[in-house]
């Protein structure tokens, strides 16, 4: 199997990775977000290193960064020393070796909570983010703001995109709530999540040719009733983010997210199911070693299961090319399954 990191028709870096076991016809790629740095032995990376999987994606909050004294200082050097701690980490250093990590931020590890475009250490953050997880010189990512990037892993004669979106970098200010809801939505018609540069990036990337994708968001897409943070927050780009893919005939693709510090599995269905193009999955997984037990009560009428997932997990994804079957499952610091579902491949 190969990974071509960067744009599909333009850099492309080839990466050889450990291939799956004999016999099988398969790719396997986990995913989680929410890591607390200072629990580097925590039984999940263990849980995750046992499915063995080609790929494992960061979705942000991979370490957390504004502390109390970053917020006082402001001094990016405290941000590269909670990645540090990471990098110790042996069970994630194992990890590291076995899969191909690819990553994404959210507003912890970017540098202070729920921030977006204003956060004035952006740059400082963006590149110790980018030297982390060793992006190379030339890359894309390198050459202009924010971090949103594209993978290709080829396997098999077949193609999985894998698109990590920046929702930190170029987003609008957060309209504050009343009462109980955090965050009110933000109508306006410049608000945005993903800003002008990256949505034309978007667009170009979902009209390349792939037999499966990936669409990776820290924020929770799908469901929009709740009150934090969320692509309902700004309801005029999850209405665009919806029409791109309605627009642009996307099928097969899976959107992962995370930041909730709950797990849940949604489904998004119209009636442009009936032209080929939906339904589509949507897997948030968190925490993977941060906080958990949140989200009880919470409403989604997205979610596939009666309730939502309040302990640590992971996201597993296994596309069995044998049968054209996709599985997706939340999975326990036990290697437990919480919630699973399948589809066929169109």
């Amino acid at each position: 199997m190969s990974i071509r990191t960067g744009s599909w028709f333009g850099y492309a870096l080839l990466l050889a990775i450990t291939a799956a076991a004999a016999g099988e016809e398969s790719t396997t790629i986990a995913f989680g977000s929410c890591a607390d740095d200072d629990k580097p032995d925590h039984p999940i990376w263990d849980a995750i290193y046992d499915v063995k999987p080609e790929i494992f994606l960061m979705l942000g909050d991979n370490v957390y960064a504004d502390t109390s004294e970053f917020i006082r200082t402001r001094d990016p050097e405290l941000i590269k020393a909670e990645y540090e701690k990471l990098a110790r980490s042996s069970k994630f250093k194992r990890l590291r070796q076995y899969s191909s990590v690819f990553a994404t931020w959210d507003d912890h590890d970017y540098g202070l909570n729920d921030a977006g475009g204003e956060f004035a250490q952006k740059r400082a953050s963006e590149q110790i983010f980018l030297d982390f997880f060793d992006v190379p010189t030339d890359a894309p990512e390198r050459l202009r703001p924010g971090i949103y990037s594209v993978k290709y892993v080829e396997k098999y004669g077949k193609r999985i995109q894998i698109i990590l979106l920046d929702t930190r970098y170029f987003r609008s200010a957060l309209l504050q709530g009343q009462g109980s809801c955090k965050y009110a939505e933000n109508i306006s018609q410049s608000a945005t999540i993903l800003g002008n540069d990256q949505w034309e990036w978007l667009e170009q990337e979902l009209q390349q040719p792939a037999d499966f994708r990936i669409l990776a968001s820290s924020l929770q897409f799908l469901n929009d009733e709740h009150c934090w943070e969320r692509w309902g927050a700004f309801p005029n780009e999850r209405k665009r983010l919806l029409a791109v893919l309605r627009n642009n005939a996307v099928k097969n693709i899976v959107v992962v997210s995370g930041d909730r510090h709950l797990g849940e599995i949604s489904r998004y269905a119209s009636a442009a199911e009936e032209e080929g193009n939906f339904p589509f999955y949507e897997v948030t997984s968190s925490p993977l070693s941060a906080r958990s037990g949140f989200g009880e009560g919470d409403p989604n009428r997205f979610r596939i299961g009666r309730d939502n997932v309040r302990v640590a997990n992971f996201g597993l994804i296994k596309v069995d090319w044998r049968i054209n079957t996709v599985d997706l499952s939340l999975v326990g610091s036990d290697g437990t399954v919480l919630e699973t579902t399948s589809f066929y491949l169109q």
